[in-house]
């Protein structure tokens, strides 16, 4: 009923305003895009504020509507041993009323599969992946439960459903005229928190067969040298039945499995995000929590996260030390339980390239004192299979006893499965008020300073018990909305270690990349004034932008150029040491 009233309202409007009968409405999908939910919420208020319009509308789903079907998924034409992937979307569009409808759609899921959803290619050399959308979207509505994902105080609620006692109520829909200009659109952007170069070096890193060494550039995930695996061993999850399945691809050149040519493209730096170190305080006896409402446990030093994410491996600082709290603090004794994410993850890769492996190279600043190089989350692990635990899903106990190292696939579950419900874990995740919500301005959990340092302090406000903020937007006070440059202190000042960029990729040129810079500059102009969840890449209303860079390096043949003034960026980054924009090296490491 409500859809019906929506599309007899359009068709009102639409007699209103005299459009000639002949005059068909069109639909057009402005960017249809896969990948990272660093920037998932920041993007959706961005396209909603900034660029729908008055009349606009939007909507959100997760999980599974008809049956077992997925509400919505990624479909990979290349071959049907790809499974389809699923995520959270959004969808925004500008006016029904109006004879041509923009639509600005975004599915989450890893920056692996975001940059493998944009990259794949046909062997006609179009593009491979499409957006798979269950009929009951538009006719009966999702759950109610799996949508409004994003909190009404930041844009109003779903279409179809109204606030009532503060919650969003009534039956979502997406508009009809909306769901078919989707179902099965191409994407035509990926969204990423690492360059695409290093989510291709994840990848083949995971799929290259396991090397009897030990070196962390062979994961085992699948069987065939140089990556040549099409498919590899699932990832999976030891909290829920959720797997990430390597895919092979590659971001130039010919595709690996169709071997269709693969065009050109281009990337569009969004914004800075760090990384912050999360744990679970409701153990306030002996564990992470000892103090109370007051920890005592607020700060880790790279070496003892080498240690408890490598668990405690033979070359770690402290080989066979086990995972324990008194690792942090002496007078805590419990076991402290490492949560990792999945190596095609952005959020993992970033988060290991940082702080767990360093290559040893002089010029890289991720080897400080105490620490060793050639570490990895993966270290220990051995030959996976496919469902055999504890590596398989993982959950191996810490050399030496202690805690064990358990694994999470997406961010959703590493702040709700695992740092929520596993007592003294500690994990990752990027920093955004959306990832976070779950656990912010709570005791029981918080964050962790590294090297001393605040990765999300901002302004004036100070480190207060480890709790994570909670964004306020529309009260008028708080860390919501933000002052211009007043977001993440220590980040934008190059003191704290642990960040990337966040990214869009699209073509090298033309509509797609046009509408993707449109949309870029939608979401670094909104920032501010909702969630501050990154700085923007560029100066834009009143805030400077960002004045560093990460240093770039060869990765997937490409050669190194830092961007800035040195010309456009190339090469990978993730780990890269931080120079200002003025600098430019390029092949500092590999």
């Amino acid at each position: 009923m409500k859809r019906a009233n929506i599309l007899a309202a359009a068709l009102m409007a639409v007699a209103v305003v005299a459009v000639p009968a002949a005059q068909a409405q069109t639909v057009t999908v402005k960017v249809l895009g896969a990948g990272s939910s660093a920037m998932w919420q920041t993007a959706a208020t961005g396209a909603f504020v900034q660029l729908a319009g008055a009349g606009g509308g939007h909507f959100t789903v997760k999980g599974t509507c008809t049956g077992t079907n997925n509400c919505a998924q990624i479909a990979d034409s290349r071959s049907t041993s790809i499974v389809p992937q699923t995520g959270n979307l959004w969808v925004v569009w500008s006016s029904l009323t109006a004879s041509s409808v923009k639509v600005w759609a975004y599915i989450s899921v890893d920056s692996v599969v975001g940059n493998r959803t944009y990259f794949a290619t046909t062997s006609t050399g179009t593009r491979a992946t499409s957006l798979q959308l269950d009929p009951e979207l538009d006719t009966t509505g999702p759950p109610a439960a799996d949508s409004n994902l994003i909190t009404s105080n930041l844009w109003g609620c779903d279409n179809g459903t109204t606030l009532s006692g503060g919650v969003c109520t009534g039956t979502p829909i997406l508009p009809t005229v909306v769901f078919n200009a989707l179902q099965n659109h191409i994407f035509t952007a990926g969204f990423t928190d690492i360059r695409p170069e290093d989510a291709y070096y994840a990848s083949c890193r995971v799929l290259n067969p396991l090397d009897a060494t030990g070196a962390a550039d062979a994961l085992g995930y699948g069987t065939i040298a140089n990556c040549g695996s099409a498919t590899g061993i699932n990832i999976n999850s030891a909290f829920t039945t959720n797997y990430a399945q390597p895919v092979d691809f590659k971001i130039k050149g010919t595709d690996p499995i169709t071997h269709g040519t693969i065009k050109g493209f281009k990337v569009v730096d969004v914004g800075a995000e760090p990384i912050v170190i999360l744990v679970n305080r409701t153990n306030t006896t002996n564990g992470l929590g000892l103090g109370g409402a007051t920890p005592v446990i607020t700060d880790v030093e790279l070496p003892v996260l080498q240690t408890l994410f490598s668990g405690a491996a033979p070359n770690s600082p402290n080989p066979g030390a086990g995972c324990f709290a008194s690792q942090l603090n002496a007078s805590a004794t419990s076991n402290v339980n490492p949560i990792l994410r999945e190596p095609m993850s952005g959020t993992m890769n970033t988060f290991e390239h940082t702080n767990i492996r360093c290559s040893g190279d002089p010029l890289n600043e991720t080897c400080l004192a105490g620490t060793v190089p050639d570490l990895s989350q993966e270290s220990g692990i051995g030959q996976p299979t496919s469902t055999a635990s504890p590596t398989n899903p993982l959950n191996l106990q810490c050399a030496g006893g202690g805690g064990s190292r358990m694994r999470v696939i997406g961010t959703g579950e590493m702040v709700g499965n695992g740092i929520k419900t596993v007592t003294d874990a500690i994990g990752y995740a990027f920093f955004s008020y959306g990832n976070v919500s779950k656990i912010a301005g709570s005791a029981s959990y918080g964050y962790l300073t590294l090297n001393g340092v605040d990765g999300i302090v901002s302004g004036s406000n100070v480190y207060t018990n480890g709790q994570l903020p909670v964004c306020t937007s529309g009260a008028g006070t708080g860390v919501c909305p933000a002052a211009p440059g007043s977001s993440f202190t220590h980040l934008r000042d190059g003191t704290y270690r642990s960040w990337s960029v966040v990214r869009g990729v699209s073509d090298f040129s033309g509509a797609n990349l046009t509408n993707l810079k449109a949309l870029v500059a939608a979401i670094q102009n909104n920032v501010n004034l909702t969630t501050p969840d990154f700085v923007p890449f560029v100066s834009t209303g009143g805030d400077p932008g960002l004045q560093l860079v990460r240093s770039h390096f060869p990765q997937a043949g490409r050669t190194p150029n830092n961007g800035g003034t040195c010309g456009a960026e190339a090469g990978g980054d993730m780990g890269g040491y931080i120079l200002t924009v003025n600098t430019c090296t390029t092949g500092e490491h590999q």
